[in-house]
């Protein structure tokens, strides 16, 4: 009989991060945080165009007090000098040194965002990183050699996937849905009336902290509680980071 797993994805090493962890030790869920090992410390502004979009202003010339046409909220990066105190307990993953677009990038600079990021992560954590998330969800098929030789063993992207398998390449791996999605719940419901059968089941949620903070219907900090609480409350759902889910999967654990 197949196990079924769950694990949150969360991209970028935000201040929002903290709030985040805090909820999950309440509801003892694990999560895989992915993080720029070049960008610690950095401070923008996210704004809200419809249920998706989104546009970047830098902190340093953005007036939260003035009029703006379009939501904005924090998207803090948490400094380096705090980052093993924050994660200490869950996994941290690679998210491309700079969040650069991989697919766009030459092969001299995938080389910096991809091994390089890897190699700073590593020694910052004092362990090996084994997983990435491509930044803009893109960059597999051009990123995934580089991935290897660097020792990464998963890789998440932003399409959608068909169902709770395992992926078949876990270098081009999907996420199962988007927080923000308004069929969260009933995609959850559906993962968790599957049956297993003679294969393991896998649910990856994923999500960028600053969204809860829009307060929308689509994303917002009670939704978030609600997810995990649901999750929680399933006694055959193994809560877990993405590493753990693929060592237990693979009966390295």
């Amino acid at each position: 009989m197949g196990r079924k797993y769950f694990a949150w994805s969360f991209d970028d090493g935000l201040e929002q991060d903290k709030k985040i962890i805090e909820v999950l030790k309440q509801y003892g869920l694990g999560a895989t945080f992915h993080l720029n090992s070049g960008l610690f410390g950095d401070r923008t502004y996210e704004g809200r165009i419809g249920n998706l979009g989104f546009i970047e202003k830098p902190a340093a010339s953005f007036d939260p007090a003035a009029r703006h046409l379009v939501p904005y909220v924090e998207h803090f990066r948490i400094p380096k000098d705090e980052v093993r105190q924050v994660y200490e307990g869950f996994e941290v993953a690679a998210h491309g040194r700079t969040h650069a677009n991989l697919a766009r990038c030459s092969d001299e600079e995938r080389v910096g965002e991809i091994c390089d990021d890897v190699a700073a992560l590593s020694e910052l954590f004092g362990k090996p990183v084994e997983g990435f998330a491509y930044p803009y969800g893109v960059g597999a098929k051009q990123g995934s050699e580089l991935l290897k030789s660097a020792g990464v063993r998963y890789a998440r992207s932003i399409r959608s996937g068909k169902d709770f398998a395992f992926p078949e390449d876990p270098l081009d791996m999907p996420m199962s849905c988007w927080h923000v999605s308004a069929k969260a719940f009933q995609r959850l419901d559906a993962f968790f009336t599957a049956e297993p059968a003679d294969d393991d089941l896998f649910f990856l949620m994923f999500a960028h902290g600053y969204e809860f903070d829009f307060d929308t219907k689509e994303s917002n900090w009670d939704k978030f509680r609600r997810i995990c609480e649901t999750v929680a409350s399933h006694d055959d759902v193994t809560c877990c980071s993405i590493g753990e889910a693929f060592r237990l999967h693979e009966g390295r654990l």
